[in-house]
């Protein structure tokens, strides 16, 4: 495929992703939930297990910050 061909055919894909002008709010909602079934059977949004678990880790790491610095030793 020729540089033209690919131009003629990436520019009209471009144009429709930057024309659906989707709210911040949704693009949220479309980072956090899980790839592999973004929607539970009831239809509420299942996060994504990967984001959980580092938020676990930074909420135990800023505990241990704040205990190791409240309490002295």
């Amino acid at each position: 495929m020729k540089k033209k061909e690919q131009i003629s055919t990436v520019a009209p894909r471009l144009r429709n992703s930057y024309a659906r002008e989707e709210r911040l709010w949704d693009t949220l909602l479309h980072w956090i939930e899980d790839p592999l079934r973004p929607k539970t059977n009831m239809g509420n949004l299942r996060i994504n297990p990967v984001l959980v678990l580092l938020a676990a880790m930074a909420l135990l790491t800023l505990a241990t910050f704040l205990f190791f610095s409240i309490v002295q030793l």
